[in-house]
């Protein structure tokens, strides 16, 4: 029992103290996600393979899209980052980016549900320009 009481200590105290470094980290992992849900549906899209999980990812992107917003903390703009000051020094136009992602997340999920591709097909696009609408103002560009 004790030492439960101090492994649940540890972990509380951990998550106090989280850092800009532990902040970027999480940061970068949901946007892997995102990456990964986006690249997966294009793929799908593009080759009209495995229709049937073009739902699955399209869920997976809402979800993601949904929490987004608050990654960005005061603070996580490390030198590994990619973000630009900008996310900070304009968080009313950093929002409105942001809420267009997430509004483009929600629609592609409603898209890919219907099976519709006339549905889809703009839904997907409207999500990318989401992605690129952010990017372009708020993430430096690097090579990979």
């Amino acid at each position: 029992m004790k030492g439960l009481l101090l492994l649940v200590g540890c972990v509380f105290s951990f998550s106090v103290v989280a850092d800009g470094e532990a902040e970027y980290k999480y940061r970068e992992g949901i946007m892997n996600s995102a990456k990964g849900h986006i690249s997966s549906m294009a793929a799908i899209l593009k080759g009209q393979v495995h229709l049937q999980n073009l739902s699955v990812h399209a869920d997976g992107m809402a979800d993601v899209a949904g929490i987004m917003p608050d990654v960005f903390p005061a603070g996580s703009g490390t030198s590994k980052s990619h973000s630009l000051a900008a996310v900070w020094e304009q968080p009313d136009a950093f929002s409105e980016a942001m809420n267009n992602f997430v509004s483009a997340a929600q629609e592609m999920a409603v898209a890919a549900k219907s099976g519709d591709m006339g549905q889809i097909g703009p839904a997907i696009q409207a999500l990318g320009g989401s992605c690129k609408g952010c990017h372009d103002d708020f993430r430096e560009e690097h090579d990979h």
